[in-house]
């Protein structure tokens, strides 16, 4: 027999060396939600009627619910208003916020309520989706690119 390797032969591979594919980087956008924005209106709403209903008397009841009203409203205008981003969380870690990398980036999962922060010097910023802007298959995108090496997440807080 001759040392070439037969024409129909393949070549061997150890069975037992797995070789990982990549994972793609998750590709999100960010928009703000607009269940956030109904759910923080019932809530100034529901504010200005528990003062309503409080026994405050009159002047001082209707004062209340001007400021809560004028708080509230400047909560969903600015909330409303906030422009939408592009995110790429890479398998790294690393996430990149229309085009930037983040410094020191975290997620924090509250059942499907996924929220977003990062420090800017001294600043902390923060992103949240909510169900309406980012769907289950999104949401288990964010989960795989982030499963090969999550990103840091927030202390648990415990008792002493």
């Amino acid at each position: 027999m001759s040392g070439r390797p037969m024409r129909n032969s393949t070549p061997s591979s150890n069975p037992s060396a797995r070789c990982r594919p990549i994972p793609e980087p998750a590709r999100l956008h960010w928009r703000p939600s607009r269940l956030l924005i109904a759910a923080l209106g019932l809530l100034t709403l529901a504010a200005c009627g528990a003062l309503r209903l409080s026994e405050l008397q009159g002047p001082i009841a209707w004062l209340g619910i001007a400021c809560v009203l004028a708080s509230g409203l400047r909560t969903i205008l600015r909330t409303a208003r906030q422009p939408p981003h592009r995110i790429v969380v890479q398998a790294a870690g690393q996430v990149l916020l229309d085009g930037r990398a983040l410094e020191a980036p975290r997620l924090h999962w509250r059942g499907p309520i996924v929220r977003l922060t990062w420090r800017e010097g001294r600043r902390t910023h923060r992103l949240l989706w909510w169900p309406d802007t980012l769907p289950a298959p999104r949401r288990r995108e964010l989960r795989l690119a982030t499963a090969m090496r999550p990103l840091p997440r927030a202390a648990e807080s415990m008792a002493p």
